[in-house]
């Protein structure tokens, strides 16, 4: 049984609410610290619900997350331990002080924060050490900046000298708030921000080449991960699942995090994505190396199900709510070979089950951990038919 705020070997008093399916059990006091328990650094972490685990030492986190990936892909995906390989957890270069992008959420007139756990109040925080430090001289930037009348959420993203702010609030953009937008950009730290889908300066982040000469490129309001030094890891083992194959078609492209590094050598990738800011910066970047992509706009499933070019693997990426409908989708196009990165294991187990069922078999599951602190990780899967 999972008992929150305990550690692996803790003897604890705690209490069990719910019932049925829905029971949680909550550590209330430590009885006897066990092996596995470490003090967490951070003074509010029993407040914030940004990094529930700072309590447990990092190997025994590792352990956790390489059995809670062997549980789903098990109990859920119907995949026996040993039916499969299943490899050691990649872990992270930093613990703490490796997050490049965050979203805050209003805390308070000028302040920001995260959502407490197990409830939608937010909790103020002034310094994450989660945060690159860039990142925290972005956030401290954007707190002394004053309140933001109409702002709800405030995005960040780090690049190597400068970063980008995304204001994202539920009402029409005012003047008023154009105005501060436009004022943020005074900052030595900013170079551009996104305001309700418009562009203040120039928001877009761009790494350094690959070494195909892409630059992959995010912007405040789209999608990047988040753990910079594992990056280059995670596109690794997703290049290795996706194998030889010449004809890929990816779903869930992004702005290009796991397609940019595939492109060249006569390869021929279709990419597809939803966001338009997204795929723009993909554009972008594949044209600056010289690469050739064919890109579509389109939601994932209707292409998959359309898609009448010939797919030697499929790569998918999807939010941690999984891909039922593109999995279901890709039963009939039949690719030879496909590549699931996932940040969720369950929805991962139950997807996987959902390609076990359409002759796809199990053959390896790479777990790498993207979120120390956390009690997730991501997981690039091979199926084959």
């Amino acid at each position: 049984m999972k008992v929150s705020l305990a550690a692996p070997g803790d003897t604890v008093e705690a209490e069990l609410t719910g019932e049925g399916r829905f029971e949680r059990t909550r550590a209330l006091r430590v009885l006897e610290r066990g092996g596995a328990r470490v003090d967490p650094p951070c003074p509010i972490v029993d407040r914030c619900g940004g990094c529930p685990v700072q309590h447990v030492a990092y190997e025994a986190q590792l352990a956790a997350k390489q059995e809670l990936t062997a549980d789903a892909l098990e109990r859920i995906g119907g995949f026996p331990r040993g039916s499969y390989e299943l490899s050691p957890i990649v872990p992270s270069p930093r613990q703490f002080r490796y997050r490049r992008r965050a979203r805050l959420h209003r805390a308070g007139a000028g302040a920001w924060g995260f959502a407490q756990a197990g409830s939608a109040r937010v909790e103020r925080v002034d310094e994450c050490l989660l945060f690159e430090p860039l990142l925290q001289e972005i956030a401290d930037m954007a707190r002394s900046a004053g309140d933001l009348p109409g702002v709800d959420d405030l995005g960040l993203l780090a690049g190597e000298t400068k970063g980008a702010i995304d204001l994202r609030g539920s009402g029409a953009v005012s003047p008023g708030l154009r105005k501060r937008a436009e004022k943020l950009l005074e900052h030595k730290l900013v170079r551009g921000v996104t305001l309700a889908g418009a562009t203040i300066g120039d928001p877009v982040i761009a790494d350094p080449p690959l070494s195909n000469g892409a630059r992959l490129r995010a912007r405040p309001d789209t999608f990047a991960q988040a753990n910079r030094a594992m990056v280059q890891m995670l596109q690794r083992e997703a290049a290795l699942a996706v194998g030889d194959s010449a004809r890929v078609l990816e779903l869930f492209c992004g702005s290009g995090t796991l397609t940019l590094p595939l492109l060249g050598g006569g390869r021929l990738v279709t990419a597809v994505e939803s966001a338009g800011p997204a795929l723009g910066l993909l554009r972008r970047s594949a044209d600056e190396a010289g690469l050739g992509v064919q890109l579509i706009a389109g939601d994932a499933a209707e292409v998959a199900r359309s898609f009448d070019g010939p797919a030697d693997a499929v790569l998918l990426d999807p939010p941690r709510t999984g891909a039922a409908d593109v999995v279901r989708a890709l039963a009939d196009l039949r690719p030879p070979r496909i590549a699931y990165v996932s940040c969720d294991a369950p929805t991962l187990g139950r997807d996987g089950k959902l390609l076990s069922l359409a002759g796809y078999r199990l053959v390896k599951a790479v777990p790498l951990d993207l979120f120390p602190q956390t009690a997730h990780c991501e997981v690039v899967a091979t199926f084959q038919r």
